[in-house]
């Protein structure tokens, strides 16, 4: 097969990659999430499902097409920063974008026993994806950093709210407080 070959047979397998990689994602999640999250087809019911099927979809076309960096960054940047607010650890926020690699290789094994697909060809197309992941791993963190700015600063406007008001009697120290804040995340962990 010819340059981009890999990438018409994403365009050809599309809907199948999709359901599988989707499924693949929100099996990360609880059980009792996983049936939520099911029901992706209604974005009022279900608007982060829907957003991050909707996402997947369209990093998929562009997996197909042009391969637009920006495009896929935004929509990777949607499904991260959904998972940024979860209770998720790095590396099971963004593993669902190396779960797609095998999802590729059991989708086109027809294709690559035939001869149609070389394993070369599949392992260059596999280049993109790890991209994606090390982009992904990059949204995610930054999204967590903001996360904890914005903690941050909520608490350092409540600290002067409240002495403001006489209220407390010393102010609070950030540095005592994300000591505080990473034993408690170290014992959450430890449960």
């Amino acid at each position: 097969m010819k340059q981009g070959s890999v990438a018409a047979l994403v365009k050809k397998h599309h809907k199948k990659l999709l359901e599988d990689w989707f499924e693949l994602l929100i099996k990360s999640y609880p059980e009792q999430s996983v049936q939520y999250f099911e029901k992706h087809q209604n974005t009022f019911t279900n608007p982060v499902g829907s957003n991050i099927y909707l996402s997947m979809d369209k990093i998929l076309n562009e997996l197909a097409g042009e391969c637009d960096a920006d495009k896929i960054y935004s929509e990777l940047e949607m499904i991260l920063r959904i998972r940024a607010v979860q209770d998720v650890k790095p590396s099971q926020a963004v593993s669902f974008i190396l779960a797609f690699k095998p999802l590729l290789a059991q989708a086109f094994e027809q294709e690559i026993a035939k001869g149609e697909l070389t394993k070369e060809e599949l392992d260059d197309f596999c280049g993109y994806i790890d991209t994606m992941a090390l982009l992904g791993f990059d949204i995610y963190v930054e999204s967590r950093e903001l996360i904890y700015q914005l903690r941050i600063k909520q608490i350092k406007e409540t600290n002067d709210i409240l002495q403001k008001a006489n209220l407390l009697n010393e102010s609070v120290d950030t540095s005592t407080f994300m000591r505080c804040s990473n034993y408690i995340d170290n014992q959450k962990e430890g449960e």
